[in-house]
């Protein structure tokens, strides 16, 4: 006679899931990461901002560091052909490093500690389809920052850059802005005319092509929740709506 210990389970009567069992569990997968992805995407957009944002800041601390050793003047605008190179400007965007100095020597880096060309790039500034255009001795502007320059009027500049041209040099200085919490000093350009980007989807707009923000006319991105990052005349930045980008209160030094 068998005990209740000796007795083992038949193999024959092992549980198994049906079929339908098998669809119902797939199908609350499905549901659950159907509902934890776009939490996901929102993280690593947010997570994208922030960066973006600290960016901005470390790079608003080189450029008030490089005021204070300046007696008070910016640095140049990085422009791609209007103004050329200059050892003044912000920004060594230019790939051809063999004619021009790498972009951790830029006049900003020194004071921002170890520098890394990231510091200079938003992580969701990804989309070179209308970029890879610009194919001069230059070659593209592959960062995301640029810096608002106004044009020269008369014997002076509107700012904020200051402009070195044809051996003059056009100096604006930080104390001359007016209003500087509200004044757009380092802006997030967009890249394309795609609607993740651009307030002018399909348009003919300026895309992001030197280190100079030249408003009306460029365009903030449209990148992060339909709105870019920008750094002010303080120091501070902010997340903002790109068509603040276009108006005057917010970009013009002098307004």
């Amino acid at each position: 006679m068998k005990t209740r210990s000796d007795q083992r389970p038949e193999t024959g009567n092992r549980f198994a899931f049906t079929l339908i069992e098998l669809l119902v569990v797939i199908a609350i997968i499905a549901i659950l990461a159907g509902m934890l992805l776009p939490a996901l995407s929102k993280a690593k957009q947010k997570a994208a901002q922030t960066y973006c944002i600290n960016a901005l800041k470390q790079l608003s601390y080189g450029m008030m560091m490089y005021i204070g050793d300046n007696n008070d003047a910016f640095p140049g605008t990085a422009s791609r052909g209007t103004y050329g190179f200059h050892v003044e400007d912000w920004i060594y965007w230019r790939t051809n490093t063999k004619a021009y100095p790498p972009i951790t020597q830029s006049p900003i880096a020194k004071h921002i500690g170890s520098v890394v060309s990231n510091v200079f790039k938003c992580p969701f500034d990804r989309d070179n389809s209308e970029r890879r255009f610009q194919t001069d001795a230059n070659g593209p502007y592959i960062y995301s920052y640029s810096l608002t320059s106004m044009d020269i009027s008369g014997t002076s500049t509107r700012g904020m850059a200051s402009i070195f041209d044809s051996g003059k040099a056009y100096v604006f200085k930080l104390g001359s802005i007016r209003n500087p919490t509200g004044k757009i000093m380092l802006a997030e350009e967009q890249t394309s005319h795609k609607a993740s980007e651009s307030i002018d989807v399909g348009g003919t707009s300026s895309i992001i092509n030197d280190g100079r923000f030249v408003p009306p006319g460029d365009l903030l991105t449209t990148r992060h929740n339909k709105r870019g990052d920008v750094a002010f005349g303080d120091g501070h930045a902010e997340n903002i709506r790109p068509q603040l980008g276009r108006l005057p209160q917010y970009y013009d030094p002098l307004y």
